[in-house]
């Protein structure tokens, strides 16, 4: 039962921070799309990009691995150590030999220079990163308050130094900064989680094979989107395609995070349920996973297939007509990338079967960039979006292929999703219908939110859905015990 509790408060800390990262943008990125044009993205996104392999060789998969290990020693205090400068020391020596290669990179091949110089600061900050720590422990209150903290300031940050176009590499500065500011942060008082270091037990290669194996999940996670913007970059001779991919992503992405957080609060209690061989405790917490992404998923990619058109100018401005086509192609990307995330790394990683994943995901990988030096060539960015999708189907086929054949779950994960995918036709259904009267961006872009969440609900409130009928009950028993 504690456990229970300590999952829903450890959900309940990051889902308010999410739902703070998702406000976080719809106040910035409005002004920055029309402050920096999609050039100025373009050219942000590009040696962003480009600094994130070197950060992801730097972590290979010792973060992933971080977080299950802690989780499994949290009780024990002298092992909890021995596992975290273990770890620690591991990352300080690759990120410093990533440090020396990516300056390399800069002086001799980067186009952006300045740029892509102020970018080593994210470089530098990974050096302190312990952020894998505190997830392991379970304690994501304390991560919850650094995000928010960091956000607010980048948030005074934005409106006060970022005035025109040629603010470009102030832009980047402060938000390679205020990232270096929040990590430092968390060392605070994280002495009392840990026992002094002796040099002499620190073995930092001692986990390198389990951490390799578990790169290949960690890079595969996030090489879509990177390989994406570093094709659209090379195949493309101006930085606006990188702008208007960079843009779409950035919506996808921020709702997106609402749901995959999950898994990282998940690992390590079902890390520990696996490791006691409590299997039908496993099945059914992945049960609840998968109801949970299909809950959200399914209306978030109706949703936003539904308002794209009067969304894209009110949110971003005139310059981004293109966005209108490339974002119903990535909204598809929730369901997919979502199953991928519970399947993967809520159960397949916990459990210690990481090269399978491996394996799925690296088909996946190569299927995207088959597919994306076939079509950004010609399409650019509209091109990388399709490419991304194709990938992400793959992988998320493999996966549920080889659950399903194996007998590891249980349950059929579609057969869940029945009552959500009939919610969210109508849903969609209802904003076509919508597209038909006439009113303008912002009328209709509130009333179809409103609208169509409002269907949703009552359509899953109808039809006795579990999650929401649990929230129901949930509520009506802390009424009943305020009033007894």
């Amino acid at each position: 039962m504690m456990d229970n509790n300590k999952l829903k408060k450890n959900y309940i800390y990051n889902l308010s921070y999410q739902i703070f990262a998702i406000i976080v943008p719809l106040v910035t990125t409005p002004y920055i799309s029309r402050i920096l044009s999609p050039g100025g993205i373009g050219k942000y996104s590009f040696t962003y990009a480009i600094v994130k392999y070197f950060i992801l060789v730097a972590i290979l998969g010792s973060s992933s691995f971080g977080i299950r290990e802690i989780g499994k020693c949290i009780e024990d205090k002298k092992e909890r150590s021995k596992v975290f400068w273990n770890i620690f020391s591991f990352r300080f020596i690759s990120t410093l030999l990533m440090i020396i290669l990516y300056l390399i990179y800069v002086l001799l091949f980067a186009s952006n220079k300045t740029i892509a110089l102020v970018q080593t600061i994210y470089l530098v900050g990974l050096l302190f990163d312990i952020s894998w720590f505190y997830q392991g422990i379970e304690d994501i209150k304390r991560i919850t308050i650094r995000n928010f903290f960091i956000k607010l300031l980048n948030i005074v940050f934005i409106f006060m130094f970022i005035k025109e176009e040629k603010d470009l590499l102030l832009y980047v500065f402060g938000l390679a900064s205020f990232s270096f500011l929040g990590i430092i942060s968390m060392w605070y008082k994280v002495g009392k989680h840990l026992n002094k270091p002796n040099i002499r037990d620190i073995k930092p290669y001692k986990n390198i094979k389990e951490m390799l194996e578990l790169f290949i999940p960690t890079i595969a996670v996030t090489i879509f989107s990177l390989i994406d913007k570093t094709m659209i970059g090379l195949f493309s001779s101006s930085s606006v395609e990188n702008g208007y991919y960079e843009q779409s992503l950035k919506i996808v992405d921020m709702s997106l995070t609402i749901v995959t957080s999950l898994s990282s609060i998940m690992i390590p209690s079902i890390a520990r349920e696996y490791h006691k061989k409590n299997y039908d405790s496993v099945n059914n917490k992945m049960e609840k996973s998968y109801r949970f992404v299909f809950l959200l998923a399914i209306p978030m990619t109706m949703g936003l297939i539904g308002i794209t058109n009067k969304f894209v100018p009110l949110f971003f401005g005139n310059e981004y007509d293109k966005v209108k086509v490339i974002l119903p192609i990535l909204s598809l990307l929730y369901i997919p990338m979502c199953i991928n995330n519970i399947t993967g790394t809520q159960y397949l990683i916990a459990t210690g079967k990481q090269n399978k994943y491996s394996k799925f995901l690296l088909i996946g990988g190569l299927s995207n960039i088959i597919f994306n030096f076939i079509l950004i060539p010609i399409y650019y960015s509209i091109g990388a979006a399709i490419g991304s999708l194709f990938g992400e189907l793959v992988s998320m086929s493999l996966c549920i292929l080889y659950l399903e054949r194996n007998h590891l779950l249980n349950f059929k994960i579609f057969r869940l999703s029945n009552k959500y995918l009939l919610s969210g036709t109508i849903m969609l259904i209802f904003l076509i219908l919508l597209n038909l009267v006439r009113l303008n961006n912002l009328c209709f872009c509130i009333i179809g939110i409103i609208g169509s969440m409002a269907i949703y609900s009552i359509l899953l409130l109808i039809m006795k859905e579990p999650i929401i009928t649990d929230i129901i009950k949930n509520i009506l028993r802390r009424v009943k015990k305020s009033h007894s």
